[in-house]
């Protein structure tokens, strides 16, 4: 008797066994080729079918060449558009024709198949699948009421964790150990599961490793070569909850009700994230919203109002191509893992898609900080708005971000001013962290560590000497000393004292800096009735050139400027600079009420010249 297998006896394992059975009434197995590039393509596409029917044709060949059984193949390789033509048909015909040529018997397990060669006339064995033995256990066994997954893995005792997410324990649920075979029963039995059974899912077939839905349970089975051994990770939520058993503030409730278009969800693993995704989920769906779910795999326990999507073809950015198309109101990212996931999260939300994003972190602001380099950084303002940090199952951190042009956080010099992302505390506003491009290197600056707002004063031993130094360098009518930075202060005199403070060419204040160990920024004491009634020490020219219309120039330095400072609400007005007797130069006062003059130009210098010779410098209105 000849035999000819079709792919379904093959990568199902069966062919071997009804060969050992026959082995005697069997003469010779003809495999179609058309058969062997089935085969081929499943496994180059990384199914495991693929690789089981490969083993199955290197098993056949081996015991067919024991028992003395000839195997040849027949038939040629299916061209393009027979490929295109498998699913109606066109490959089984080829099939059957191998079958009649050669007047074998076909062997198979497609019930269609076994149909037409019965109409055709072509001689045929149903090859039924051996009822398959159940386990002794299910994976559904080892679950109760408080276990959170299962860690199946063998020669190591079962064991769960049970408890609640942030509360729980890994625990021994079994005082035997696992199997290699009672491991692999638990398979089968899990794969025939999710194959025969609706809202059920294998959502990847890799080498080495499966990872199937059912229903709420999330199962991972890992073989070698991906593991060292055979394993099974399934978890299973124990709690759906909705909004309100959050206790939002009435302010993050209001955001997500009115203004979060651009949220992201953040936390450890087990945290508790995807358990708050579902709830801000239904939340949506119930202010009568479009709600879709963008998953891989698909475990997100939602209402059946909010449709559940996965990549497609592997890839979230076509399925972010399809949600431009439907055009929901919320989609639920869960979760952003790739550079392409980040992508398809950006060009969703810039295209007006109201996103929930769900991300693993150890603290809110490392979720933005795995958005820099894969997102433009003025973009992420943009795409997300708002961070919430879960931990143990609550709401523990929420920020917010903007986008500003300052200098940053912990910088002096005002020609650093750059593009800057602020992060803020949600619920207080109170500014935690500066993120900008220095040189070219993104920064993340914690602000509760430079900015001077919240710095804490000089203790009185402290400016005691900071102000015993500089009185032993010059002599000043008044002082006041502010702290600006972790090693920066101001110093504040009368505007007659400003020259002897700088010193020739900087050399009295850069000596100061050395002594003191800190950064010196010099400015005069404001010029207020408050200042002159205190001092009787006011020069009166001042006063008298106030009559005239001329008003004295703060002056800053820095390292490579001069800075003219003018009340911002005198900026783009046109003024001369000039000394008590002659004009240096007439200009505008530029934005930020201000005027920089480079230090390597000849006015800068003119000006240092003046203020080293004790004289001061005015502003005339033209």
């Amino acid at each position: 008797m000849k035999i000819v297998p079709d792919t379904s006896v093959i990568v199902s394992r069966f062919i071997v066994s009804e060969i050992l059975q026959l082995k005697d009434q069997v003469e010779e197995v003809i495999i179609p080729r058309i058969v062997i590039s089935e085969i081929e393509n499943m496994a180059n596409n990384r199914r495991s079918k693929g690789f089981e029917g490969l083993e199955e044709l290197k098993n056949l060949r081996f015991e067919c060449n024991h028992l003395g059984i000839s195997v040849t193949l027949a038939g040629e390789r299916p061209n393009l558009d027979e490929i295109k033509l498998a699913s109606s048909g066109e490959l089984d015909s080829k099939i059957r024709d191998v079958a009649r040529e050669h007047d074998a018997v076909l062997y198979t397990s497609d019930k269609v198949l076994v149909s037409m060669c019965e109409v055709e006339g072509i001689a045929v064995e149903y090859v039924k699948s051996p009822p398959r033995k159940k386990p002794l256990k299910r994976i559904f066994d080892y679950f109760d009421d408080e276990t959170m997954s299962v860690h199946l893995r063998e020669n190591v005792h079962p064991r769960a964790k049970k408890g609640r997410p942030g509360d729980w324990q890994l625990v021994k649920i079994a005082d035997t150990i696992s199997t290699h075979e009672e491991i692999n029963e638990v398979i089968s039995d899990t794969v025939s599961i999710a194959r025969t059974t609706p809202n059920c899912f294998i959502e990847m077939d890799e080498p080495g490793v499966q990872v199937i839905q059912l229903d709420a349970m999330r199962i991972v089975i890992a073989r070698p070569p991906f593991s060292d051994a055979l394993e099974i990770t399934a978890v299973k939520p124990i709690v759906k909850l909705s909004l309100e058993d959050y206790h939002l503030t009435e302010k993050l409730l209001l955001r997500l009700r009115e203004g979060a278009e651009g949220v992201l969800i953040a936390g450890s693993p087990g945290a508790g994230k995807s358990t708050f995704a579902q709830a801000v989920a239904d939340f949506f769906a119930s202010q009568n919203k479009t709600v879709k779910t963008v998953e891989k795999p698909r475990d997100l326990q939602v209402g059946p109002e909010v449709s559940q999507y996965t990549a497609l073809g592997g890839d979230f950015r076509k399925t972010a191509d399809i949600m431009l198309l439907i055009r929901p109101d919320f989609v639920i990212f869960d979760e952003l893992r790739k550079t392409d996931d980040f992508k398809a999260f950006g060009d969703m939300r810039l295209a007006g898609i109201g996103l929930v994003g769900v991300i693993h972190s150890t603290t809110a602001i490392e979720a933005i900080q795995r958005f820099i380099g894969r997102i433009d950084l003025g973009l992420i303002p943009s795409i997300l708005d708002t961070v919430i940090y879960v931990k143990d199952g609550k709401i523990a951190d929420v920020i917010e971000l903007r986008m500003t042009v300052k200098v940053p956080s912990g910088m002096q010099e005002r020609d650093l001013a750059r593009p800057v992302i602020e992060v803020s505390d949600f619920e207080t506003g109170r500014l935690r962290y500066d993120i900008f491009v220095f040189g070219e290197q993104v920064s993340v600056i914690p602000v509760d560590k430079v900015g001077s707002a919240n710095l804490p004063p000089l203790k009185k031993s402290e400016q005691k000497n900071i102000e015993k130094t500089i009185r032993k360098a010059i002599n000043v009518d008044r002082l006041i000393i502010k702290k600006t930075g972790r090693n920066s202060i101001r110093i504040e005199v009368y505007p007659d004292d400003i020259p002897r403070v700088i010193g020739r060419k900087g050399k009295t204040i850069n000596e100061l800096e050395k002594k003191i160990g800190m950064r010196i920024d010099v400015k005069p004491i404001s010029s207020d009735k408050e200042d002159v009634d205190e001092s009787s020490d006011v020069d009166e020219s001042s006063v008298d050139v106030k009559k005239k219309g001329e008003t004295p120039i703060d002056v800053r330095l820095t390292k490579s400027h001069i800075i003219l400072n003018f009340p911002e609400d005198q900026q783009g007005t046109n003024i001369e600079v000039v000394t008590e007797d002659r004009s240096i130069f007439s200009g505008s006062i530029g934005k930020k009420g201000e005027i920089k003059i480079d230090r390597s130009t000849s006015i800068a210098k003119e000006i240092i010249k003046i203020i080293n010779r004790g004289e001061m410098i005015f502003a005339k209105l033209k």
